[in-house]
């Protein structure tokens, strides 16, 4: 989700779940002004839909700036292009990113949550 969306996002209803436990932050005075104004914008959206929605656009686009590292080959893809695993900080932040949905998961009475992200995620040979 591009932080463009999110305008067109703030218009419709939010069913998004919430973790169990709440996380209580401090932000840089500019950062809390800019979000007080974001909510006087979008009434209908709450400070945490506000905030949860910049995060995970911003996370979105940090997790598309990590550099594909190749490892080991995994198979040719449809077109016969040689498929490779991601062995850079991509695939260590899913790892962990899956590691901690199953525990954030567990948390909510879900002990059979599937992976945030699939372990078949790779690159194609150029």
């Amino acid at each position: 989700m591009k932080a463009k969306d999110l305008l067109s996002l703030w218009k419709t209803p939010d069913n998004t779940r919430l973790t169990a436990k709440q996380t209580s932050i401090r932000f840089p005075v500019h950062i809390a002004a800019k979000i007080a104004a974001l909510c006087e914008m979008y009434p209908k959206k709450n400070r945490t839909e506000i905030i949860g929605d910049l995060l995970a656009s911003s996370l979105e686009e940090m997790e598309q700036s990590f550099p594909f590292i190749p490892g080991k080959p995994f198979g040719p893809d449809d077109e016969g292009k040689m498929m490779f695993d991601d062995t850079g900080p991509g695939k260590r932040f899913r790892d962990l990113a899956n590691k901690f949905y199953k525990e954030l998961e567990n948390e909510l009475g879900n002990p059979e949550a599937p992976d945030l992200y699939s372990n078949l995620i790779g690159h194609k040979e150029e």
